[in-house]
């Protein structure tokens, strides 16, 4: 009964993270949203990441709803910030804004970031 109750709690785990996985993923809608990807190597992760979580109000008060951070599985300074904003206009005006390179150059970016918006087509 009691491996039939934990195979049961874990199942409910499963599917409960899994449909957020789910969520958290999902393509913008039509509405004008954009997709955007921005890759950087930086010197060093750990203290790339104390500055970048240091930003997170410039990046909310810009509209940026950040969908996840990742490294490169051959390289861990190699960084990808993935999320959306309400339009692409929104997303240029963030990333030629010089209160992200002024955080990006403190951060420990080394060279000009590669920067992706994209639409969703039907």
């Amino acid at each position: 009964m009691t491996r039939y109750l934990l195979a049961v709690v874990a199942l409910m785990i499963f599917v409960a993270v899994g449909a957020s996985a789910q969520d958290a993923m999902k393509m913008p809608s039509k509405g004008g949203k954009v997709v955007v990807i921005v890759r950087h190597e930086v010197k060093e992760y750990a203290s790339w990441r104390k500055g970048y979580d240091a930003d997170e109000s410039n990046r909310k008060s810009a509209g940026f709803k950040v969908w996840g951070v990742y490294t490169d599985v051959n390289n861990p300074n190699m960084v990808s910030v993935i999320g959306e904003f309400a339009s692409a206009a929104a997303a240029d005006a963030f990333i030629k804004s010089p209160k992200l390179k002024e955080t990006m150059e403190h951060a420990g970016v080394v060279g000009m970031p590669e920067v992706r918006i994209l639409s969703e087509k039907q």
